[in-house]
């Protein structure tokens, strides 16, 4: 579906919040030694203003083949990834970061990658979806005309620019003002205890069993499918 026009988008600063919530939840992930591996619109959620991280089915650690390469948010490799090159390659920062840049570019110009015209010659659209694909494989992305500061991230996530995508929130979190970072919104206690339970869960297997068939088949109970994202970041 192609977008003609976008009404109005949210604040900035809103815009930053977003996208200062998505970094720091995948970098906490990353401390851990895991990757989301499945980052798109259909798994963040909206609460109360701020975004969360849901649907960690695709979670795996980082090394692990990426499977869930899904056009705009993961991108096949062309001649740098060498004998790799067409194929997704591996969970690293650079598929974490990439998603994060395709995200940020739809929460900022309010439509996805190329989602404002329609590409290919046939008039159905058809070709639209893997012409995509051959553009960014190309690393050909759409030229940014937005807020200086985001679009430097994005152009930086979509080129795996970011070492870690700790250090993505580090960048992000300077956008923030005060009372929009996470540090404002909890105690440094209560930020320390929903750490410390995030990490108790992940250590018993609760993303290795909310990637199974049936995760009641692993002996423990598992309620909810996502993660505040208040526990992801201390």
């Amino acid at each position: 579906m192609q977008v003609t026009k976008v009404e109005r988008l949210e604040p900035l600063s809103l815009r930053m919040t977003w996208m200062n919530d998505l970094s720091h939840g995948v970098a906490f992930l990353e401390s851990l030694g895991f990757a989301h591996g499945d980052l798109r619109p259909e798994n963040i959620l909206l609460d109360r203003g701020r975004l969360k991280l849901a649907d960690f089915d695709c979670t795996a650690k980082l090394g692990s083949e990426f499977e869930a390469c899904i056009s705009p948010y993961g991108r096949i490799l062309g001649c740098e990834g060498g004998v790799d090159k067409g194929t997704a390659g591996n969970l690293s920062p650079r598929t974490e970061q990439f998603a994060l840049g395709s995200l940020y570019y739809l929460i900022n110009y309010g439509f996805e990658i190329y989602g404002d015209r329609c590409l290919g010659d046939a008039p159905s659209g058809k070709e639209h979806g893997p012409t995509v694909l051959d553009l960014l494989q190309k690393k050909i992305f759409p030229e940014l005309h937005g807020d200086p500061m985001t679009d430097s991230i994005i152009e930086k996530c979509w080129h795996g620019e970011y070492r870690t995508i700790g250090e993505l929130a580090e960048n992000t979190t300077s956008l923030c003002g005060p009372g929009n970072r996470v540090s404002d919104v909890m105690s440094s206690d209560e930020l320390a205890s929903k750490r410390e339970l995030c990490e108790e869960l992940v250590g018993r297997g609760i993303l290795e069993g909310l990637g199974s068939i049936d995760p009641r088949q692993r002996g423990r109970q598992i309620e909810r499918r996502w993660v505040s994202w208040e526990f992801l970041k201390a």
